[in-house]
């Protein structure tokens, strides 16, 4: 599995989680910087007219990935089970 698919599947199990019981301050930083590394993923090259343009950069990341997750949905599936499954096993992350 590449670094980003490990990343992504963290990143689902988070969710899964969090879906079960509330996220201590710990996982929830912890969570957050498997997602923001998500989304840096797909975030665009900085060249002329992105600088300074943070929160549109932001938006297009978010919808990077979305478009990835909707090209890629048997492999998001797949993840996405695997992580509900464990979550279920032992929510713990």
């Amino acid at each position: 599995m590449t670094a980003f698919l490990e990343i992504l599947a963290f990143y689902y199990l988070c969710d899964s989680v969090s879906q079960l019981r509330t996220l201590d301050p710990t996982e929830v930083l912890r969570c957050t910087a498997a997602y923001e590394q998500v989304k840096a993923h797909f975030q665009p090259l900085e060249g002329p007219g992105t600088h300074g343009e943070g929160r549109t950069a932001n938006a297009a990341a978010y919808l990077g990935f979305k478009a990835w997750e909707a090209d890629n949905a048997d492999l998001v599936g797949d993840l996405r089970r695997t992580a509900e499954g464990a979550a279920r096993r032992n929510p713990v992350l």
